[in-house]
């Protein structure tokens, strides 16, 4: 550790030790838990349920495996150290010395008040995770009777959210600060451990490993890798037929792979658990008829213990007025809304869309990719299949193509416009003669576009060969030219 952070360490230790001395203490609610071992291990439960309540998630063990244990070591150290000094603060001297006087309710309860108030304006959390913590912690301390109790709880919770946010990010503490790592995750998570837009080297919540699927003589998907990561949208772009939405049905665990490795959140996708922070719209969605779209919404939301209000998903995808109609009196961009709407319903921390703005408006089609792009700035992760390249070109933090049924090529959208070294010239023109270095010729009337390798050169050769032409322009080549280009080039 640096000089600073073992300074840190020093001093809140020195302060945890000095307000545990001065504080006269508090008799225990519960005499049961009156030996020191007992209150710790009641302190060490509460944390955990705690945390428990609050995240709903485990901490995957493949993903924690990649973290070196002495991270794990000293950001344990760190989290009960600072524990440690805000007991002694917060319970000790606050609740079981300033406040006694009040009764023990009310001092619970203003002291509470009293640490949400300031975590809250310290971090800029939800307030309602930190009168949870608050009252959790200072329940600890009275009915134990003993801050050691106090400090386990906070030290167990701390240390369980802080283990979940290294198992969810690979940015080192050397690089990012060790202290700035141990205030993001002080003293109260939101609902769920704090999404972090991760390098993209973190563990991946999705994976295919050398995935093969046939159906009967067509093989889907060869030997297909692909990696899903959090804070990506990542666009999965192929020709029809390609293997995409085979691809996602079995990230899914809708379809089984005839070989390889799937893995969605740590887990077997097949099973449900795996499933329960994840949104999907699928190509082929049905909706039952005989329910109106408010309860279509009710329904799927009821599965989830923390959905967002039903108003509040139906305004986001435009369906407030549709609320009340049946499902089958829904027009086509009305029931894809709709299935968007489901997407969102459990409030999820993955997305999977197969074509989601197919049949939506202009406006509702802008108004979901800027959703998905919020999304994906908070931490979440999308997997995007589309045709339209023009979205794939604005959203996507990477783009894999594939081509019967093999991933040919990944990267930025940079990288793929940038792959076959093309620059786009066109050109308006009687007739456009062959001419050397045209890789790809697109004439419609006389408006030309032609992909070329040296634009210098194309357009010397267009001027040597006496044709006469018009408003000559040369651009980058558009995603959309080069999947194009590199779509011919697999054929």
């Amino acid at each position: 550790m640096k000089a600073a952070t073992l300074g840190r360490l020093a001093a809140w230790v020195v302060v945890a030790i000095g307000a545990a001395q001065v504080a006269p203490g508090v008799a225990a609610l519960d005499p049961s838990l009156g030996t020191p071992a007992e209150a710790l291990a009641a302190g060490c439960l509460a944390g955990a349920a705690g945390f428990l309540v609050l995240a709903r998630r485990r901490i995957p063990a493949s993903s924690l495996a990649t973290v070196p244990r002495g991270r794990l070591l000293a950001r344990g150290v760190v989290l009960t150290a600072k524990s440690a000094e805000e007991e002694a603060i917060w319970r000790a001297l606050v609740l079981g010395t300033l406040l006694r006087p009040l009764g023990l309710l009310a001092a619970l309860t203003v002291s509470t008040l009293l640490f949400a108030g300031t975590h809250v304006v310290r971090q800029g959390r939800r307030a309602w995770a930190h009168l949870v913590t608050g009252s959790l912690f200072g329940l600890t301390y009275l009915a134990t009777g003993r801050l050691s109790a106090a400090v386990a709880a906070h030290g167990t919770y701390n240390v369980l959210v802080g283990a979940s946010t290294l198992s969810d990010t690979s940015v080192s503490d050397t690089r990012r600060g060790l202290i700035p790592a141990v205030a993001s995750v002080l003293p109260s998570a939101d609902l769920r451990p704090m999404r972090v837009q991760t390098a993209t080297h973190s563990p991946p919540v999705a994976l295919l490993e050398d995935v093969t699927k046939s159906f009967g003589a067509v093989t889907a998907l060869d030997s297909v890798d692909l990696q899903l990561r959090r804070g990506e949208i990542v666009a999965l772009l192929g020709p029809n037929g390609a293997g995409k939405s085979t691809a996602v049905a079995i990230l899914l665990g809708l379809r089984r792979p005839d070989a390889g490795r799937v893995e969605l959140c740590g887990r077997d996708p097949r099973d449900p658990a795996a499933r329960r922070t994840v949104g999907a719209v699928l190509q082929d969605v049905g909706f039952a008829s005989g329910l109106r779209v408010r309860e279509t919404v009710d329904l799927v939301r009821a599965h989830f213990p923390a959905a967002p209000a039903t108003e509040r998903i139906l305004e986001r995808v435009d369906l407030a007025a549709a609320a009340n109609r049946h499902t089958g009196a829904l027009s086509g961009g009305q029931r894809r809304r709709l299935a968007v709407a489901l997407a969102l319903a459990g409030d999820p921390e993955l997305l999977f869309l197969d074509e989601p703005t197919a049949g939506l408006d202009a406006g509702s089609r802008r108004a979901l990719l800027r959703d998905l792009a919020e999304f994906a700035a908070a931490g979440g992760a999308v997997l995007l299949t589309t045709q339209q390249l023009a979205e794939a070109e604005e959203l996507a933090t990477r783009v894999v193509l594939l081509a019967k049924g093999r991933a040919v090529l990944e990267g930025t959208v940079a990288e793929i416009r940038a792959h076959g070294g093309l620059t786009k010239v066109t050109v308006r023109a009687g007739q456009l003669p062959p001419l050397d270095g045209a890789a790809s010729v697109d004439s419609r009337g006389d408006r030309h576009v032609v992909l070329v390798e040296d634009a210098d050169a194309f357009v010397a050769a267009l001027v040597r060969s006496g044709t006469v032409f018009r408003e000559l322009t040369v651009s980058p080549v558009s995603l959309e030219d080069a999947v194009v280009a590199l779509e011919d080039g697999a054929e």
